[in-house]
């Protein structure tokens, strides 16, 4: 197959994705690779070619960490060969993908490669004929998330809430829950003081206040901190970021309440998303319902609550490259068994 990879515009890579109609999420836009070149990574736009047709975009991340060097590829890549046609057709695009990227991999002196696809678990064989293995870190990007059609009106999604969330978005205005919506120095202030008492009481890595300072410095009005507040004292916030067809779910943080707080900032949320003209609600990462030991259980039942529908896809891949792989490994193999995830 005539296929190659080659750099290309932030122009050219976010009109692609604004048009592609497949599974995506903001991890493949240039406004995301721009937050990441902020907090010090390599970041390349590539156009996956077919002879002179741009069939696909690949954000890809440079990341330079102790135990090794190597390019990572989140929810990605977006190509119109998965969205339909001759399935040996859109293997082997899929196969001469995975070859340049390992050989871009080696290019760049890489220790190994690694890709978090929207693809499904039985594409599995494709990577695993290419030398690529399962990584030993579980939570790279979401595999697992719940996602929400909000293209029905309001009542509609209401209707389809389990019974006891709809029970607390009512409750909002009875309760007097008022939420304030922003990006600014106060808003993200408001954000962290409950952001540092959701770590220590959960006791989980968190991001740093300075990456989600760039976040919104980047996203702009894309990223939006939805705080709810009753009698003056703010008791959750949630910082969402938007593009053309999603809302994000991205953090969460709160403080015990017997007030539908948390719901309200959600609920405050989708009814942006919608105004926006999202056609979709993303939850984020969840984990299952069977998983009554893993740290994310209640939160993963509280997203479920609003309705939607559970996706999976396939679990991160590597190419190890040198032999400082399997150190990496290891770490995370570790740290993967310390988080009990």
């Amino acid at each position: 197959m005539n296929f190659s990879l080659r750099e290309i515009t932030t122009h050219q890579f976010d009109d692609y994705y604004d048009e592609f109609s497949g599974e995506k999420t903001f991890l493949q836009t240039s406004k995301y690779g721009k937050y990441r070149e902020g907090i010090g990574e390599k970041i390349y736009y590539l156009g996956l070619f077919e002879k002179e047709k741009l069939s696909g975009i690949s954000l890809i991340q440079k990341i330079n960490a102790k135990r090794g060097i190597f390019l990572h590829l989140p929810h990605g890549p977006l190509t119109e060969k998965r969205e339909g046609g001759n399935m040996e057709k859109r293997k082997g695009f899929l196969s001469s993908f995975l070859e340049a990227y390992v050989t871009l991999g080696k290019k760049e002196k890489c220790d190994f490669v690694r890709i978090s696809p929207l693809l499904s678990v039985d594409s599995i064989s494709d990577f695993k004929n290419q030398g690529f293995r399962p990584a030993s870190v579980h939570l790279v990007n979401p595999e697992k998330t719940w996602t929400l059609d909000i293209s029905l009106d309001e009542e509609e999604i209401l209707k389809n809430m389990r019974k006891s969330t709809r029970y607390e978005v009512k409750r909002i205005k009875k309760c007097g829950i008022k939420t304030k919506v922003g990006n600014q120095k106060e808003d993200l202030d408001i954000f962290w003081k409950l952001h540092k008492e959701t770590v220590a009481r959960q006791g989980f890595v968190p991001f740093t206040r300075a990456s989600t300072e760039v976040e919104l410095d980047v996203f702009g009005e894309d990223c939006q901190i939805f705080s709810a507040e009753i009698d003056g004292q703010y008791l959750s916030s949630s910082v969402i970021i938007f593009d053309n067809h999603a809302a994000y779910y991205h953090q969460g943080a709160s403080s015990y309440s017997k007030f539908p707080v948390a719901h309200a900032t959600i609920w405050s949320a989708i009814l942006e998303a919608k105004r926006r003209g999202c056609r979709e609600f993303n939850f984020w990462g969840i984990c299952g319902d069977e998983e009554k030991k893993h740290p994310w259980f209640g939160l993963s039942k509280f997203k479920r609550g609003f309705g939607g529908g559970e996706k999976n896809f396939l679990h991160v891949q590597d190419y190890p490259i040198s032999g400082k792989y399997w150190l990496n490994f290891a770490v995370e193999k570790y740290r993967k068994w310390k988080r009990r995830y």
